[in-house]
Formats: C-alpha cells, sequence, structure tokens
C-alpha cells in the first residue's frame, strides 16, 4: 500500500449464514480505496451491505473472500465509530463521554484533546452535564468529538444524524466537515442522504442492491471549505443530481457493477 492510501480494499465479499442453514452474500467483489486526508461517502438501496463495509474496515468483521489492507502509522490501525445513535453512556458526563477513547486505546493521546474538541463543538460550559440533560443535537454532537478524540486513523460513520431535523442536520453537517478539516481527519461516511454525501465528502461511491457491489464513482468538485451557502450552488446541484441519475439508473437494472 502506498503511504496516501489509508485503507484500500480489493475484491472483498462477505457471507452470513442464516437461519435457514442457507448463506447469504451481503457484499460481492467490493474494490476501492480511502485516501488520506479525504472523505468518501457510500450511497446505496437499504440492504445493499453498506454498514457491513464499515464493519469489515474496522475488524468487527472479517471478509469472506478478497482483502482489506489497512495504513499502519506507529505499527497501529486506530478507528473512531460514529453509530447511527449518540450512543452514549448515560452515568457518564459530556467529557467522560468524550474522553472514554483515550481509557481504551494505548496512547490514544492526551485528554487536552478532550477541551479542545470540546471548545471545537461549541458544548463549553456543558462538560459536566449528563446526555439526559442534552438536546438530541448536543448528543451527537458528543458522539461526534468521541470519534475524533484518540486522533484514529479513519473515522467510520454510519448514517450518523439518522432521526434529526432538517436544519439541526444541516448544522451538524457542517460542524462536522469543518472539524475533518480543521484536524486533518481521513473519514468514510454511509448515508442515504445524497446532498449530505455531497456536502461532507471529496467522492461518492454508488452500491448496487444485495449483493452490494460499487457500481459507480462520482467526484465531488466543490471548494475544500464547504459554507452552508454552497447548498443552493449550481456545482452542488449538478453533484446531487448526477447521484441520482445513477441510483436512479441502477435501480431500473441499467447499471452493472464497475470493472
Amino acid at each position: 500500500m502506498t503511504s496516501a492510501r489509508v485503507v484500500v480494499m480489493e475484491g472483498v465479499g462477505k457471507r452470513y449464514p442464516t437461519a435457514k442453514g442457507e448463506d447469504v452474500d451481503a457484499v460481492a467483489d467490493v474494490s476501492f480505496e480511502v485516501r488520506r486526508g479525504e472523505t468518501l461517502a457510500i450511497v446505496g438501496p437499504s440492504g445493499c451491505g453498506k454498514s457491513t463495509l464499515l464493519r469489515l474496515i474496522a475488524g468487527v468483521d472479517s471478509p469472506t473472500e478478497g482483502t482489506i489492507e489497512r495504513e499502519r502509522s506507529d505499527g497501529r490501525f486506530v478507528v473512531g465509530y460514529v453509530f447511527q445513535e449518540s450512543s452514549l453512556m448515560q452515568w457518564r458526563t459530556v467529557y467522560d463521554n468524550i474522553k472514554l477513547p483515550l481509557e481504551v486505546v494505548k496512547d490514544g493521546g492526551s485528554t487536552d484533546n478532550v477541551d479542545d474538541l470540546i471548545r471545537m463543538i461549541g458544548m463549553k460550559g456543558f462538560e459536566n452535564s449528563y446526555p439526559i440533560e442534552l438536546s438530541g443535537g448536543m448528543q451527537r454532537r458528543v458522539s461526534l468529538a468521541r470519534a475524533f478524540v484518540h486522533g484514529p486513523s479513519i473515522v467510520l460513520m454510519d448514517e450518523p444524524f439518522t432521526g434529526v431535523d432538517e436544519l439541526t442536520k444541516e448544522a451538524l453537517q457542517h460542524e462536522l466537515g469543518t472539524m475533518i478539516r480543521d484536524l486533518g481527519a481521513t473519514a468514510m461516511l454511509v448515508t442515504h442522504d445524497i446532498e449530505e454525501a455531497v456536502f461532507l465528502s471529496h467522492r461518492i461511491l454508488i452500491m448496487s442492491p444485495r449483493p452490494g457491489s460499487i457500481v459507480a464513482e462520482v467526484p465531488v468538485d466543490l471548494p475544500p471549505v464547504r459554507d452552508p451557502s454552497m447548498r443552493t450552488s449550481i456545482d452542488f446541484f449538478a453533484t446531487a443530481k448526477a447521484v441520482r441519475e445513477k441510483l436512479l439508473e441502477m435501480h431500473v437494472g441499467n447499471v452493472r457493477p464497475s470493472e
């Protein structure tokens, strides 16, 4: 693997057994790379294996076929994970929730990172608050900060803003994009939201229905600093339109997995 690539998948497939004794292919012949410093988005229909790819990269699951190479900085590959729900520990304060990865990852970094991230997400003054005392948007901000605090090799995000109202979601997307850029992080985002994928990513991969394969890639040719006003720009609309058209083509069966 070259130093510019954090993750490389080659011909990856994942098969799961079912209660009926039959095997189901979740993903098949998936090949792509995640480049250092980029945000890669993956979109596709429900059940196509998007979340499976995140678990495979994280090492929670192992591929049935193919290979996954991971860049190991200082001999290690460390993941930050943002779930569909905030998944905060209710008995821990904001500060202690964000600090959690530093307790479980060896040499994960200094607690100074916690203070820096609290400022970055606008939660100064809420360090000693508990999740039950926070709004849904504030809880999401804490879960985002937790994923970055230990300086991970890559941050994996599985539909991180599901169930959040539209205006709050757009604000969170802007804050997340700023955090990724300011920290120089590498990230991979799974989402059903086309506009979210365009706003946050540098490239968008489109998956077929199960067994999921990569059928197309759409580059996002937008400035690195993504201002909310960009959502109404011609380039933003054109990129979202290109993604939507690829999804529609695939839906009617006109697209085959790329070689």
